[in-house]
């Protein structure tokens, strides 16, 4: 009995050694593989930061390119802008002009209108007839003189009000400085408007620049035009 009492001892000795000794490899495992994912996480840590630093450099690159592609946008335009200037005559919101009506030279003051795809003229009491089977129209200067030319077609006016307006169109000879041309003028009663003539973009465009916080550039004064703004237009068209 004592011996085997003496040998269950010797057996539970040697299973809690056996369970110290697992215990301390579960421990050291432990520890390494929390040494492992501390080193992991710092190693990521350092690539996260890395990272961080390549975007931003990146980032600060994209940014130094698009601003030196603006840049030399800019400058192309500015060039661009003074080459065009330079071929053109510089006007002011509004100049005097000479209307060439078939014989009938009238000379008074006009808006030049950026936003106006055709010139327009002031007429009143409009009527159309045929002459020679062809379309004519006829109608009434602010000045009273009655004028009579071929019609040339009708031009649809989108007015500010969205409302679009039909009006016929004449072709006149007109005189703005030293600029003389042969465009199309649609008729309009403007006796309600400051200006009898109103220059658009059929004029304006490739030959003049309209400096809108100046008048009467090309000569005269609000009084009286230039003296010779009546003589020499020219009928050769664009």
């Amino acid at each position: 009995m004592r011996a085997f009492t003496m040998l269950l001892a010797v057996l539970l000795l040697q299973g809690c050694l056996a369970t110290a000794s697992l215990q301390q490899e579960n421990t050291e495992a432990v520890r390494q593989t929390a040494q492992q994912c501390s080193d992991t996480l710092a190693r990521m840590d350092d690539l996260i930061s890395a990272h961080d630093k390549t975007t931003k450099a990146l980032e600060r690159e994209s940014r130094a390119r698009k601003a030196s592609a603006k840049a030399i946008a800019q400058d192309q335009a500015c060039l661009d802008l003074r080459r065009s200037i330079s071929n053109k005559t510089i006007v002011g919101a509004v100049e005097w002009a000479t209307v060439d009506l078939g014989g009938h030279l009238l000379t008074t003051k006009a808006r030049m209108d950026t936003g106006a795809s055709t010139s327009s003229i002031g007429a009143r009491n409009i009527t159309e007839f045929e002459r020679n089977g062809k379309r004519w129209v006829r109608f009434t200067l602010a000045d009273g003189n009655e004028v009579s030319l071929p019609q040339e077609r009708f031009a649809t006016i989108r007015q500010a009000s969205s409302e679009k307006d039909r009006r016929r169109v004449v072709k006149l000879g007109i005189r703005v400085g030293q600029i003389s041309q042969v465009v199309e003028f649609t008729l309009k009663d403007r006796s309600h408007l400051n200006y009898e003539v109103l220059i658009g973009r059929n004029l304006l465009r490739d030959l003049m620049v309209v400096d809108v916080a100046r008048r009467y550039v090309v000569g005269g004064d609000a009084k009286r035009p230039p003296q010779s703004l009546s003589s020499g237009i020219n009928k050769k068209k664009k």
